[in-house]
């Protein structure tokens, strides 16, 4: 498959980048939140974070500039996403999960509205198989849909901590569904939905941010809630 840059309406690339800066610019703003609460240099760490996800930026769109993802390795995908898990579990995760806090992690998952538009957009532009969109299989736009209310609701004090855990686990489930749909339809030889086009496109730039940004972003959203969950927990047992 070609570069399909090319193929795709402006108005998706623009919103694709948008969602992608603007997970960027919340990521840095959480870190100054954590590095103003431990009475650290909070616009230096703020500008340290946002200089390590451009550098990210840039080594995950030149690697996909360069053929080197095309291969379609699920194990280097796999070992990101337990990167992630890693971080949400270390101690800078533990310093963004006290810092942020419940509501704005529950309400940050509202970029996965733009991102279902997104694919919807590329599915149109004949660069995505319907399976990948809420036409399709893919339901993950609900998670974005309810985050709003959901984190107006917790501060408001209006649920509990059982309604939290189940719409962290709902969304989860999404997720988790979302990359194995992804995962299906790509050219391997684990290929379950064999209609075209396969999926391919997240192996050129700049849509190689879909899995190596937004999708870890979401991921590590619902494990700090995750772990506020279990702090809370513990602390009232």
């Amino acid at each position: 498959m070609e570069l399909v840059l090319d193929r795709v309406p402006l108005r998706i690339d623009v919103l694709f980048f948008a969602t992608v800066l603007g997970v960027v610019a919340l990521f840095a703003l959480a870190v100054r939140a954590a590095a103003q609460r431990t009475s650290q240099a909070a616009d230096l760490w703020m500008v340290r974070a946002a200089a390590g996800a451009v550098l990210w930026l840039v080594v995950t769109g030149l690697a996909a500039l360069s053929g080197t993802l095309r291969s379609f390795s699920l194990p280097l995908f796999t070992a990101l996403m337990i990167l992630t898990g890693g971080a949400a579990l270390s101690r800078v995760g533990a310093a963004l999960m006290a810092a942020v806090g419940p509501v704005a992690l529950i309400g940050f998952q509202f970029f996965r509205v733009p991102m279902a538009m997104f694919l919807q957009g590329m599915y149109q532009a004949g660069q995505a198989p319907v399976q990948m969109t809420y036409e399709g299989l893919n339901f993950d736009v609900f998670v974005g849909l309810t985050a709003p209310a959901m984190a107006w609701l917790v501060w408001r004090g209006k649920v509990g901590s059982y309604a939290i855990w189940a719409w962290n686990a709902f969304g989860l489930v999404l997720l988790a569904e979302a990359i194995a749909i992804a995962a299906l339809s790509m050219p391997t030889e684990f290929r379950v939905f064999t209609n075209e086009p396969a999926s391919t496109f997240a192996a050129y730039a700049p849509y190689v941010w879909l899995p190596t940004v937004l999708a870890p972003a979401a991921l590590l959203g619902h494990l700090l809630v995750l772990r506020w969950l279990l702090a809370s927990w513990s602390e009232s047992r």
